[in-house]
């Protein structure tokens, strides 16, 4: 079952004519009939949506736009669990999406004068095994760090398997960084481990939980309810079932595997919905959330590890992607349980958020650009 909140479907009446037998129009003589209707831009998404969740490999979809004005529409496709199709209130893995939330409250804290975008990770955390002491926070934000990826560690799932009900908390996540990948500063390379780091600097700095500043800082005052940091609070709605595998055919309950959710933190820990992740995203990206300054800060590009699709580089906590000849600002996420895709585009003020409940074969660097597509041309 899908459900849906379509904005701005006109519909148009046309005049039907009739022809006879030799051809001829018996139309009101002198009166040109009207074009069909053309299909709206929300019919036309709509659509593009359907489509996506009719492929072989693909389970639910739950999509969101937001145009320039504000106006919303929202869609879900495809099934949730055997049966059940997904809906727009199922809560997915949002995965690496949580990046651009972790980066927030780090800029947030340096707008504030809490703390130095350039201090050194060794101010607040002290000294870290593999971890380069003079790192800085926005060497951090940007992965121009060097660090090690600490979910590459191979003890880790090993111990994922060996307790599924074990929460793992940031502390023990840090013991599975390896030595670094290469010098800080000399290149960009992704890794989730800069992103556990930044929690614990924000943690360090305001002696708050991870999970209360993201509450009071960012999803209270934008009135944001519908997302959450499994093993760590309660769902505030029903999660969604999960499809692993390639293909994805193995059905999944997502919270009956808390310790494969809680490795995420606050690199990639966090369960939304799209419409959430799309308010999310517009805010962020259209000055809601911290002042010009601290935004200019946050769209400093360095360039790409040219690893993930469309990628043109990589702000303080945010990636850059070049679709359709512009520019957008946004972020991925990919997980074993979900995949995700969201998309702030310069060009139109179109903000455009995919989420599925499968890991990989998600096609969702597809699927947004297509919708952004369709979108620009209401």
């Amino acid at each position: 079952m899908r459900q849906k909140i379509q904005v701005g479907v006109v519909a148009a009446a046309g005049m039907v004519v009739f022809l006879g037998a030799c051809g001829k129009d018996l139309s009101p003589q002198g009166v040109t009939p009207p074009p069909p209707p053309a299909a709206s831009i929300e019919s036309l998404l709509e659509a593009e949506v359907d489509l996506w969740a009719r492929g072989s490999s693909h389970r639910g979809v739950s999509a969101a736009v937001i145009f320039a004005d504000g106006e919303e529409w929202i869609e879900t496709s495809g099934v949730a669990a055997s049966g059940a199709g997904l809906m727009r209130d199922h809560l997915t893995w949002i995965a690496s999406i949580t990046k651009t939330m972790t980066g927030a409250v780090i800029l947030q804290l340096a707008e504030e004068g809490a703390l130095g975008l350039d201090d050194p990770v060794s101010k607040w955390l002290g000294v870290i095994p593999n971890v380069d002491a003079n790192i800085t926070l926005r060497q951090l934000l940007n992965h121009t760090n060097g660090l090690a990826n600490y979910t590459s560690h191979p003890n880790l799932s090993t111990q994922i398997d060996a307790d599924p009900t074990h929460v793992f908390t940031a502390a023990e996540l840090v013991g599975f960084i390896d030595p670094k990948a290469f010098d800080p500063g000399t290149r960009t390379q992704y890794t989730n481990t800069s992103f556990l780091l930044l929690g614990l600097v924000a943690e360090a700095a305001t002696g708050e939980s991870i999970t209360d500043l993201y509450h009071d800082r960012l999803w209270s005052p934008l009135g944001l309810t519908e997302i959450f940091l499994p093993g760590h609070e309660s769902a505030p709605g029903p999660v969604a079932t999960a499809w692993r595998g390639s293909p994805a055919d193995e059905q999944v309950t997502p919270l009956e595997e808390i310790s494969l959710l809680t490795i995420g933190n606050s690199a990639f820990g966090l369960f939304s919905n799209a419409r959430t992740v799309a308010r999310w995203g517009r805010a962020l990206f259209t000055g809601q959330v911290f002042g010009s300054a601290m935004r200019s800060e946050m769209l400093e590009i360095v360039p790409a590890a040219g690893n993930i699709p469309g990628e043109a580089g990589a702000g303080l906590g945010i990636r850059t992607y070049a679709y359709l000849g512009g520019q957008q600002w946004g972020h991925s996420g990919g997980s074993p349980l979900g995949s995700s895709l969201l998309l702030y585009d310069a060009q139109s003020g179109i903000t455009v958020a995919v989420l599925m409940n499968q890991g990989r074969d998600a096609d969702h660097f597809e699927l947004a650009p297509k919708l952004l597509e369709i979108a620009r041309a209401r």
